[in-house]
């Protein structure tokens, strides 16, 4: 039994041209929240919207199929990156471009939470052949927190048996990606005029010195070979100072470390507590800490894992299988590798999590972003043909499995 044909390719790319109209930058999510779970209720879901700070919400809906069985999680986020700079035409305005869908973050991920969108319709019109119930968690707060709404849902209780990220990997299923630490370094100064530059102390300039000796080196891990090139170390942001005629009492690096199993944003703590410590033993003029950023600044996360053994990940592969003749690539996808998800969060909760997408990492927030709509179409019937593998009733389980 085949039922990838239910799936409406017209409703899949209307969707998501109603998303891609939607601006969505992390922190101005109301408006998508609020036509997601409305379109969400139309199609008969359940659905709760979660209130994560003011005018930011998830909103899960779930699809209730009447019979004991899993419970399968889609998770995509709604917000977006700030839209980059040089389109041709209005990024808010969605447009078709021979075979392909032209609009604002679809890769990041207006496209696949359309496709899961699709599915769900889909799948609401034949829950006789489903057992358990389906889940999709839209959630705001990945692209500036990375992971601010999907923290939130999952410290309210919120649990699956497995689930399926939306990221884009263009059609294959990844396994592993980095976990991502950031911190705080802040190094205080004493303020002056470089008149009297002999009573103070500049923080910039000592904050340079600490920076110096801030690489790969004083981070502990062991490398792994799902995670080549990592763990990385950098600082993205550095600020400090009132005016260049005097001495700045304080300055703040912002830093970011990329991370392979076996650390965690503590053992990173720990490492720059002590490059700290002992550059200020050499210079008792020294005056720095450094401290892990926090919600809703931003949410640490653990390097992501999952075997390709995993029931999620072999069902996700299973139905592309279907669908396309041979299994996709399973495994480490790069430059993904170095990229956060909330899979992590999922995965750290519990959940057994499959990331699999439309979209290429390379077409992410770039002038005329666009997406291949055969692509687009084709990942909505994996997550169908996913979710009857999972939650299908006994003459539809196991479709699409291959031995």
């Amino acid at each position: 039994m085949n039922l990838s044909n239910v799936i409406d390719d017209d409703y899949v790319i209307s969707v998501v041209e109603k998303l891609v109209s939607l601006p969505s930058v992390s922190g101005a999510e109301d408006a998508i929240s609020s036509w997601t779970a409305e379109e969400l209720r139309r199609l008969g879901l359940t659905v709760v919207e979660q209130e994560v700070a003011p005018g930011r919400r998830n909103v899960l809906a779930t699809l209730e199929s009447g019979r004991p069985g899993p419970h399968l999680l889609f998770n995509g986020h709604l917000d977006t990156l700030p839209i980059a700079e040089g389109w041709s035409t209005d990024p808010f305005s969605p447009r078709r471009q021979g075979d392909r869908l032209v609009g604002a973050e679809i890769n990041n991920m207006k496209g696949a939470v359309g496709a899961m969108i699709g599915c769900l319709s889909a799948l609401s019109q034949v829950t006789e052949h489903l057992r358990g119930r389906i889940t999709l968690s839209a959630v705001i707060g990945e692209c500036d927190a990375l992971g601010f709404g999907t923290r939130h849902m999952l410290d309210q209780g919120f649990t699956a048996d497995a689930a399926i990220n939306g990221e884009p990997t263009d059609l294959k299923v990844m396994t592993n990606h980095c976990g991502v630490t950031q911190l705080r370094l802040v190094v205080r100064g004493h303020g002056i005029h470089v008149s009297q530059r002999g009573d103070g102390v500049n923080a910039v300039a000592k904050m340079v010195g600490v920076l110096a000796g801030l690489n790969e080196d004083i981070v502990t891990f062991t490398p792994h070979e799902d995670f080549p090139e990592l763990p990385t170390v950098n600082v993205g942001l550095v600020s400090g100072g009132a005016m260049a005629s005097m001495l700045a009492a304080r300055a703040e690096a912002m830093i970011d470390v990329r991370t392979v199993p076996g650390m965690t944003p503590d053992s990173v703590l720990d490492d720059l507590t002590s490059l700290v410590a002992r550059l200020a033993a050499e210079d008792p003029t020294l005056d720095a800490d450094v401290e892990l950023l926090g919600a809703p600044e931003f949410i640490q996360q653990h390097p992501f894992q999952m075997s390709a053994d995993e029931p999620v990940i072999d069902a996700v592969a299973a139905a592309h299988a279907a669908l396309c003749g041979s299994r996709p690539f399973v495994g480490t996808l790069f430059p993904q590798v170095f990229f956060g998800t909330d899979a992590s969060h999922l995965a750290r909760a519990g959940i057994p999590t499959a990331i699999y997408g439309p979209g290429k990492a390379s077409d992410i927030n770039v002038a005329n972003e666009s997406m291949a709509i055969a692509d687009l179409l084709q990942a909505s019937r994996v997550y169908l043909n996913s979710s009857l593998i999972i939650c299908g009733s006994r003459e539809t389980a196991g479709i699409g499995k291959t031995e």
